[in-house]
C-alpha cells in the first residue's frame, strides 16, 4: 500500500537529511520534469520522523492497520521514498565524487516567500559519491512511502532496530548494496557554476526558518 503525504508546512521536521538518528541516507540525484517544474529523487534508508498528526492522518486514513499506528511517537525507517517538490524557481547541487566537488546551478533566483529546501545523502547508484542539493519553490511537497518498505525505528527513546549494532549493520548492508551497482557516474551532466547559495552568510541574509520550513525574505535575480 503506497502514502503520498502532503509535507509542505513541515518538511524541515519529518525527514532527517542529518542522519541524527545514525542512519546513513541515500538519494538519487534529482530528476527535473521541465514541462512541470517538478524535481523528484529517490530516498533510501531515510529515517522519518511520525509525532506529527498532519502526517499519520493522512496514513490512517488510508490504511488504520499501518504500522505506524503501533505508537504516537514514533520514528521509522523509510526503505524507499519518494520526494517530490512541486513548482521549482531554481535548483542547486554539490556533488562530492571521489572527494572532489562538483557543482551544478540551474541558475539562483527567488522571491519573497519562495520556500526553500535542502536535500540528499549518500549516492544511492554510486559508490564514493555524496549528494548535497537545493531547491526554492512555489508549490508543494510530497513525500510519497511504502508500507512494506517502512520499519519502526525508534519508539521514544528506545530503538527498535538493535541499538548501535543494528544501526551499524543497517549502513553496512546499505553500502554493500551500492557496491553492487556501483554505476559510473558522468561527471559531464554538471555545468561547474558554483551558486551563492552554498555560502552561510548569503543563507542567512536571504532566508527565514518559520516552524517547519524555510522561506525567502528578500528577492534575488
Amino acid at each position: 500500500m503506497k502514502y503520498k503525504i502532503d509535507i509542505t508546512d513541515s518538511y524541515q521536521y519529518c525527514i532527517d537529511f542529518d542522519g541524527l538518528s545514525g542512519i546513513n541516507s541515500y538519494s538519487s540525484l534529482p530528476e527535473i520534469e521541465k514541462r512541470t517544474s517538478t524535481c523528484q529523487m529517490y530516498l533510501e534508508n531515510v529515517s522519518v520522523n511520525m509525532y506529527d498528526k498532519i502526517w499519520r492522518a493522512q496514513i490512517l486514513s488510508i490504511n488504520p492497520e499501518s504500522i505506524i499506528n503501533i505508537d504516537d511517537d514514533l520514528i521509522i525507517l523509510a526503505q524507499k521514498a519518494l520526494l517530490t517538490i512541486e513548482n521549482i524557481c531554481c535548483y542547486d547541487l554539490r556533488i562530492i565524487h571521489k572527494k572532489q566537488d562538483h557543482y551544478h546551478s540551474s541558475g539562483l533566483k527567488f522571491n519573497v516567500k519562495d520556500r526553500y529546501i535542502d536535500f540528499g545523502g549518500y549516492d544511492t547508484e554510486h559508490l564514493d559519491s555524496n549528494i548535497y542539493g537545493s531547491a526554492i519553490f512555489r508549490g508543494k511537497v510530497f513525500l510519497e512511502l511504502e508500507e512494506d518498505k517502512i520499519l519502526p525505528l525508534m519508539i521514544g527513546c528506545d530503538d527498535q532496530v538493535g541499538g548501535y549494532d543494528g544501526i551499524k549493520k543497517i549502513n553496512y548492508n546499505k553500502e554493500l548494496e551500492v557496491k553492487m551497482k556501483n554505476k559510473p557516474l558522468d561527471i559531464s551532466i554538471f555545468n561547474n557554476i558554483e551558486s551563492p547559495i552554498w555560502d552561510f552568510d548569503f543563507y542567512m541574509k536571504y532566508f527565514s526558518t518559520q516552524d517547519g520550513y524555510r522561506e525567502a525574505i528578500k528577492n534575488y535575480k
